[in-house]
């Protein structure tokens, strides 16, 4: 039958099935108030033979391998189903690479759609597992679809529709179809979960076994050949652990997040996604599992059949770096230190005026060099000489002037070892092991120790871990630091070097910057030749306090 001669006789057939839809109402056998929806229910056995529209829908999930399914198999099967019921195909909906444990799937959605609008008569699909592996919830919601009705009131609101697959499921088998659709449903979500657990079960054992399951690598790692050749394993990237080594002694040294991100992106390092490191990134690196060498699933550490915590890989950082950083990020908590905005320019916020004691602000000008000026007077406020300088100009003063003080200086570095940590790790692996012991055999007596060693690590939890200072020569003298130095780091140095930078007013007209307009005070006396040599000898040794000077 054609599609125009199809048409006319659904439109025969409505007429028929209104007319008697009508006289039923005014015989008083049903509602006016429904008439339309009787209709549509006297209509459907003389317009079935019409009923031959077919969408089609097949998905392959993402475990699919080569001895899986194919898309190109199902899509075959569904259009030899098609020419044995005498079907015409409308559509093929395709979902690719979709878990059928989620029914937010945009072809899927489409299929169900056809039925709804009436596009479709018949919907194919080749199993039951490949609508869905959510079990009852879903299969529902399909047969409210199958059976034209609201999901919400259960009225008709469409035509009911036919649903088939090619291992013989018909919704026109009645009871024997529902229950037999219903327990395949089951059976599919049934067996989503034992996939999920042996891929669990597989993670763990390679996880074990010193294996890496794949993927990115996590930040200061790289994936290498397992020495034994089975699979591959993690080993520590060398250029990305020393990043992350100076990123927490960054962050146990006080410096704000997003002042290391920004060291991080001016130094070249890049982030395993995104195009630059942000703070958000730099916290997950910091306050992940990874860097401690160990496995984590769903954000959780692994741990074996004993409970013990899988680290199969080398560590970056020890126990102590980890809690100490954890609690330093807070992530989630109240933020304890400040967002750490970038300085404009090296002398942001150093720089004062002679007369009135205000600190110079950054004047952009369209057209001409940045400058640092008081702007008092723009505010209203009194001062006697307003002064202004060129930025760069009064930058390179002042680096000259701190070089060639302290330039062929070594270059100490303050290095943060946090200690009080090992014991609550201790206490942590005995009450897994005792956690295992009572699981096979509870006895009063691990019963006793259980709770005596949940006493102790509360008592070492309440104690926050201590920190102290080891100096470090890096080899470097500080001229030699200050050329691949970032801005947040020479703006602290210069800082922490120059109690007082004052700048008077200029002389009008003159062009070039006159060192007699600069007051400067030191924070400190630079120490002599014969104290630098101390210090040299004194590097490396732990110290409960910083040094006299110190970088």
């Amino acid at each position: 039958m054609c599609g125009a001669e199809a048409d006319r006789v659904v439109r025969v057939a409505l007429e028929f099935g209104l007319e008697r839809a009508r006289a039923q109402v005014r015989q008083g056998e049903h509602p006016p108030q429904h008439l339309e929806d009787r209709a549509l229910q006297l209509a459907p056995r003389l317009t079935y033979v019409t009923r031959n529209r077919a969408s089609l829908y097949v998905r392959l999930s993402r475990q699919a391998t080569d001895s899986n399914l194919s898309l190109d198999g199902m899509r075959d099967d569904l259009r030899d189903l098609c020419q044995r019921e005498g079907l015409t195909e409308v559509a093929l909906h395709v979902d690719d690479g979709l878990s059928g444990g989620y029914r937010d799937r945009p072809a899927f959605a489409e299929w169900l759609a056809d039925a709804r609008s009436g596009r479709a008569d018949v919907l194919l699909t080749w199993a039951v597992d490949r609508l869905t592996r959510e079990g009852l919830n879903v299969a529902a919601q399909l047969l409210d679809v199958v059976e034209g009705k609201d999901p919400e009131t259960g009225r008709q609101i469409s035509r009911p529709v036919r649903l088939l697959d090619i291992k013989g499921l018909d919704s026109e088998h009645g009871e024997t179809f529902r229950l037999r659709f219903v327990l395949q449903a089951e059976i599919a979500r049934a067996e989503r979960e034992r996939m999920r657990e042996r891929a669990k079960t597989a993670h763990r054992r390679l996880s074990q076994a010193g294996r890496y399951r794949g993927g990115a690598a996590p930040y200061g790692y790289r994936a290498v050949d397992a020495p034994d050749g089975k699979g591959k394993t993690l080993e520590i990237d060398q250029r990305e652990a020393e990043a992350i080594r100076e990123c927490v002694d960054r962050v146990l040294n006080g410096n704000t997040l997003n002042r290391v991100a920004r060291w991080l992106n001016d130094q070249g390092y890049k982030p395993r996604r995104a195009a630059q490191w942000s703070r958000a990134a730099l916290v997950s690196v910091l306050v992940g599992d990874a860097i401690l060498g160990r496995v984590s699933r769903g954000g959780k550490p692994v741990r074996d059949s004993e409970g013990e915590i899988l680290a199969p890989f080398p560590a970056i950082v020890t126990e102590a770096e980890s809690t100490a950083l954890r609690a330093a990020c807070n992530p989630g908590g109240e933020r304890k230190t400040p967002m750490g905005r970038q300085p404009s320019r090296l002398l942001s916020g150093l720089l004062t005026c002679w007369s009135c004691g205000t600190k110079l602000t950054v004047w952009r000008r369209t057209g001409k060099a940045a400058a640092y000026r008081c702007a008092s007077r723009s505010q209203g406020l009194p001062c006697a000489g307003s002064a202004t300088v060129g930025a760069e100009t009064i930058e390179e003063h002042v680096t000259a002037l701190y070089l060639g003080e302290v330039g062929d200086m070594p270059l100490l570095h303050e290095r943060v070892i946090v200690e009080g940590v090992d014991e609550l790790t201790a206490v942590d692996a005995d009450i897994a092991d005792i956690m295992a012991q009572v699981a096979t055999q509870a006895t009063a007596s691990l019963f006793e120790r259980l709770t005596a060693l949940q006493a102790r690590r509360a008592a070492l939890e309440s104690k926050p871990p201590t920190q102290r200072v080891e100096i470090v020569d890096t080899g470097q003298t500080i001229a030699e630091w200050w050329e691949g130095a970032h801005l947040d780091d020479r703006r602290d140095t210069l800082a922490g070097h120059f109690e007082r930078l004052a700048l008077g007013p200029g002389k009008r007209g003159q062009r070039t910057f006159d060192p007699g307009r600069l007051a400067v005070t030191l924070t400190r006396k630079l120490p002599d030749r014969a104290e630098v040599a101390e210090m040299r000898a004194r590097a490396g040794q732990h110290k409960g306090q910083r040094l006299e000077y110190d970088m």
